[in-house]
């Protein structure tokens, strides 16, 4: 995440503070947020450090409080096609379960005072 302002992005307040609380946990430069694509404040594109095929649609629309909505997005393949896997309403340490795995991060770092 080199190089971008969490504070600057155009993103509702939950969005920018789970940026930060992910950072924290999955390590500085584990993912790379995608500023270009458009999306609705309360969501936000992440995606691989290596390969920006493999990317993360996480969004707080239409979830309950403190949980998150993630499409995990996977490279076509010629047998398969495009490849998505959908998650509603999840805890915060399930993202985080889910994003260390869709972006091959061996280690995540727990948060102070858990």
């Amino acid at each position: 995440m080199a190089g971008i302002n969490i504070w600057a992005l155009k993103k509702d307040q939950s969005i920018r503070h789970l940026l930060l609380l992910l950072v924290a946990q999955l390590g500085e430069g584990s993912f790379v947020v995608d500023d270009t694509t458009p999306c609705d404040e309360r969501a936000i594109f992440l995606h691989h450090r290596q390969d920006r095929g493999i990317r993360a649609y996480i969004y707080t629309l239409g979830q309950a409080d403190d949980r998150y909505g993630v499409h995990l997005e996977y490279p076509p393949t010629a047998d398969a096609g495009n490849q998505l896997e959908v998650m509603e309403n999840q805890r915060f340490e399930a993202l985080v379960e889910s994003l260390a795995v869709h972006f091959d991060i061996p280690f995540v770092e727990p948060l102070p005072g858990r």
